[in-house]
């Protein structure tokens, strides 16, 4: 009877041992990942606290020549994001991470909608990355 307990045992200790290694893996996307999706869905969403949080005081939003602003503290907006937005992707610089590549983003100045591949720059600060400048590439 020990013996069959031994094995059972046995069999039990293997089982646990992926799953605690799993536990130390981070599940979520890297900081500068979820930061990007954040301000874009806070910009999408009009949320002008969580668009605070994760964006600098002014970010320029460049749309080819035409510069335009976005202002999260002032709650100010000349152009606002349209959803749906596709396909982040890091740009780095060594192993620094300078900002996210969109693959798809939609812009509305007006009554115009612009449509094309963006980058979103970031900054980091004591590990906290922040949006610094959206462009967009080649708008249609």
């Amino acid at each position: 009877m020990n013996v069959r307990w031994g094995i059972v045992l046995a069999f039990a200790a293997m089982s646990l041992t992926p799953v605690a290694g799993r536990a130390d893996e981070s599940t979520g996307p890297p900081a500068h990942i979820a930061a990007a999706q954040a301000f874009l869905l806070a910009w999408g969403h009009g949320q002008w606290e969580e668009l605070s949080g994760v964006a600098a005081d002014a970010v320029p939003v460049k749309l080819g020549e035409q510069v335009f602003t976005l202002e999260p503290a002032s709650r100010k907006a000349e152009v606002m994001l349209q959803f749906p937005f596709r396909g982040l992707a890091t740009i780095r610089n060594g192993a620094e991470v300078k900002g996210v590549t969109v693959s798809e983003l939609a812009v509305r100045v007006g009554d115009k909608e612009m449509r094309g591949p963006a980058t979103v720059m970031l900054k980091e600060e004591a590990g906290l990355f922040r949006v610094t400048e959206v462009a967009l590439d080649g708008a249609r």
